[in-house]
């Protein structure tokens, strides 16, 4: 019965030495870049390294946007009748490839509805049939998560290394609700982008002294 209790004692060490081979569990590493806030519309670029294919294998690349758009805007109803008028303020942020493929959008929208008298025969976005949101400001946020061999390939490389993706932000600003209707926007926009790749580590393998050690036990 020793000698069995000794055999079973060695066969769980064995097991338990290759068990992290069996048994690894995922990981995920990091990078941001961001743009400052910016009037609109305005197109750069966001560097981020490339994930280290030495340690482990890639199983997913998810993109994470978040955009903020600021501004003012300002409506005049030249209506002879009472209206209702929506002032939306917004900006089209988008990630790119550096093929400009898209990666993921956002946006950022404040909106603000205003109920005009008609119009007071002064056009200054004041009184009874104008008025303006003041400075205001809204956030968006969006992801995309990829797992195709071409983003893996482009993404990724023995040693990591460098990539640029492009962020773009282009004015979405409206203003609806009156037939005759006079609107003026200014806004600016900022983005963050962060990359995160998911992996499974490379498993350490057992030094070949511990595996004598253990074979010899058994």
């Amino acid at each position: 019965v020793p000698g069995m209790m000794k055999k079973t004692f060695a066969a769980l060490a064995i097991a338990a030495a290759f068990l992290p081979l069996a048994a690894a569990q995922a990981a995920t590493v990091s990078y941001t870049d961001s743009k400052a806030l910016t009037t609109t519309n305005w197109t750069d670029a966001l560097s981020f390294s490339k994930f280290d294919t030495s340690l482990g294998t890639l199983t997913s690349i998810r993109f994470d946007l978040s955009g903020v758009v600021e501004g003012v805007g300002n409506a005049e109803s030249l209506d002879s009748s009472a209206s209702t008028v929506k002032l939306s303020l917004g900006s089209l942020l988008g990630l790119t490839r550096p093929d400009n493929s898209t990666l993921v959008v956002t946006n950022p929208v404040f909106s603000q509805t205003f109920d005009f008298s008609a119009f007071d025969n002064a056009v200054n976005f004041g009184g009874t049939s104008g008025g303006t949101t003041g400075s205001v400001s809204a956030t968006g946020s969006d992801f995309f998560v990829s797992s195709s061999a071409s983003d893996f390939a482009l993404f990724s490389a023995l040693g990591g290394g460098m990539i640029d993706l492009g962020l773009n932000a282009v004015g979405n600003s409206s203003g609806t609700g009156s037939g005759n209707l006079i609107t003026q926007f200014s806004t600016a926009a900022s983005g963050v982008a962060k990359v995160t790749y998911t992996y499974t580590p490379t498993a350490a393998v057992p030094e070949p002294a511990s595996l004598a050690l253990l074979c010899g036990g058994l």
